[in-house]
């Protein structure tokens, strides 16, 4: 018997499967940091900013070193109970020694947004000096004090004429600032000084002009060390003209708390004592 061979054919069915292809787009966040570029004496804290840590009292000779009482002030790095500080607020510097360094028989060109007059000169243009003196003419560094008048100056507003020195590192320095509004605003000058040679004598006053009041300056004395035994104070109109000399190297003349009001209109000065 013959075999017969049968093939039994199975049909293959393949299943395709569809594919899907997700496109996936990654946004990558970029975080900018900036860095403050701190020029000595500043240093960056971790705000961001740029402190003075010669000067500030919440950063005192570093970064987040707060001075505490009885400590008032922070000078050269370290927290004192008795190195004074700026009176004047919202003040523009002129010089500062904690920041600019040293100045001695310095002259300095301020512009101001009013005039202020004394005697016969109207100007909004002035000089200031480290000497305790502010011209409102011709102008010199003349350090040694003398009798009114005198030839080193044009007109001049003279608080304190001596030799006074800004030390660096500190707060000593000259400062100004206006107050109020037209056409009665106030310009303050603050002067925080010691003497050549003797850091620790301090000497600081305010020297105020009223734009309402022309001819009438106004001195408030916080501190004078030697109270007026070397120096010269007054204002004059010129080289030769017209001048109010309150003292001249007298001892005890300046006080502290001392307010001087000199009026170039009645050529007087007048001393009274700081109120309120």
């Amino acid at each position: 018997m013959a075999l017969v061979g049968i093939a039994i054919v199975l049909p293959l069915v393949l299943t395709q499967q569809s594919l899907t292809k997700t496109s996936i787009t990654t946004t990558t966040a970029t975080t900018t940091t900036t860095t403050l570029s701190c020029v000595s004496p500043y240093v960056q804290a971790p705000s961001g900013n740029c402190v003075n840590i010669l000067l500030d009292i919440s950063n005192c000779g570093a970064v987040s070193n707060l001075c505490s009482a009885p400590d008032t002030s922070c000078s050269a790095g370290t927290c004192s109970a008795t190195i004074p500080v700026v009176t004047l607020a919202n003040y523009t510097s002129i010089w500062t020694g904690g920041v600019n360094g040293p100045a001695d028989d310095e002259i300095f060109n301020v512009t101001l947004p009013f005039s202020i007059t004394v005697y016969n000169t109207t100007t909004n243009y002035i000089q200031v000096t480290t000497n305790g003196v502010i011209c409102l003419s011709s102008c010199s560094d003349a350090w040694q004090e003398s009798s009114l008048s005198t030839t080193s100056f044009g007109t001049a507003v003279l608080p304190y004429w001596d030799d006074l020195y800004i030390y660096a590192k500190t707060w000593q320095g000259i400062y100004y600032a206006f107050q109020g509004t037209a056409p009665s605003r106030t310009l303050v000058f603050e002067y925080y000084m010691s003497h050549y040679g003797f850091p620790t004598e301090y000497y600081r006053f305010q020297v105020k002009f009223v734009e309402s009041t022309p001819n009438i300056i106004q001195f408030i004395y916080f501190e004078a060390y030697d109270t007026g035994a070397s120096c010269t104070v007054g204002v004059q109109g010129s080289y030769t003209g017209q001048y109010i000399q309150y003292s001249f190297n007298v001892n005890g003349s300046i006080t502290q708390s001392m307010v001087l009001t000199c009026d170039t209109n009645a050529g007087t000065c007048t001393a009274s004592t700081i109120t309120g």
